[in-house]
């Protein structure tokens, strides 16, 4: 009975992260932390206070608190019974505090919509095409790769942009406090940077720097002006900016080991003798932790979306920078799923 119900908790799971964008939607933990003033709300509160945010619409008190139930069995949100009225309130704690759109500098919100987005989802239909016929889902779904979808549809480009920065301000500000290399530096490039959020935490913090933002021209074209940065066009497997450190985040797991080497080969290229590159991301340890776990779902997740991306684990990464040239590395563990891995011509 127990692998019983372990099983059908994995099959009914695809519920929950579409239950989490519901909830975001109907903007419900932005009207707890607006209008619950640190106190839990009753379902007939939300209802009423989502009611008056869409006007013409009357919100079903049963299937909100469903839903608002679920997402407290996960631990999202606080459930309490008042002893009075004997209705169940919901409040905030450090879980969907992170859902909040505003007032919340962690909101993880975009990150959210992105995976949840009907065009991410719709591609895990193909798991087993992929298995079968070593097709990329993504691909045999929408005819494209992700980075020529959303070059090619303005809504999707800001919704992945968005989600991308939404991770990229967290993990930045762990990279900036516990990486002393940057004071000695005059220029960092951030390969693939998106829209700049993470190359602007590094100048906010170090503003010596002259920080070079490199990302594909349709990306580059909606980044906004930032002090110290120059946003520049371009294509990494063609030629990339020289810099003292070359900064990368969640980049070399789109790629197969191919690609990968043929990256940091560039990076070799455009980095000086005494500079470093450094590189943000997942490190599979082979453990039956959550971390790793986390872990194993992204990799799974990269398979999805792009053609050959995976994680990996430390000794696969240093195959990889030792065939492109490079002959340390260093690896500082972070407060998330990623590590910062510090990699020398020296």
């Amino acid at each position: 009975m127990e692998a019983h119900l372990h099983l059908y908790e994995m099959m009914l799971s695809a519920a929950k992260p579409m239950a989490l964008k519901a909830v975001v939607l109907l903007n419900i933990p932005q009207i707890i932390a607006t209008h619950g003033t640190q106190n839990p709300l009753s379902v007939d509160d939300i209802a009423q206070h989502i009611s008056a945010s869409t006007k013409d619409k009357i919100p079903h008190k049963e299937y909100l608190f469903r839903i608002l139930r679920l997402l407290a069995s996960c631990g999202v949100f606080t459930e309490d019974v008042d002893e009075q009225t004997k209705q169940r309130k919901y409040g905030l704690n450090n879980v969907s505090k992170l859902l909040v759109k505003e007032g919340y500098r962690d909101s993880c919100v975009p990150f959210l919509m992105l995976l949840a987005d009907k065009a991410y989802v719709d591609p895990q239909h193909h798991f087993h095409d992929a298995v079968l016929e070593g097709c990329h889902p993504f691909i045999k779904v929408h005819g494209m790769n992700p980075w020529e979808y959303v070059g090619t549809n303005a809504e999707a480009n800001k919704l992945f942009n968005e989600g991308m920065a939404c991770h990229t301000k967290d993990v930045m500000a762990s990279v900036v406090k516990m990486y002393d290399g940057f004071r000695s530096v005059r220029t960092v490039v951030d390969l693939a940077g998106g829209v700049g959020s993470g190359l602007s935490v590094i100048v906010s913090q170090h503003p010596h720097i002259q920080g070079i933002n490199f990302d594909l021209p349709h990306v580059i074209a909606t980044a906004p002006a930032i002090s110290g940065v120059e946003h520049v066009g371009g294509n990494m497997f063609d030629k990339i900016p020289c810099g003292d450190i070359i900064f990368m985040k969640w980049i070399l797991h789109d790629w197969d080991d191919e690609k990968c080497i043929e990256i940091l080969k560039k990076l070799y290229e455009a980095t000086p003798e005494y500079g470093k590159v450094l590189i943000v991301e997942a490190l599979l340890d082979g453990s039956e932790g959550s971390i790793n776990r986390l872990g194993l779902l992204f990799d799974i997740h990269m398979t999805i979306y792009t053609m050959g991306g995976k994680e990996r684990s430390e000794e696969e990464f240093s195959q990889l920078f030792f065939k492109a040239g490079f002959k340390s590395y260093n690896i500082m563990k972070l407060p998330f799923l990623q590590v910062l891995i510090e990699v020398s011509k020296s």
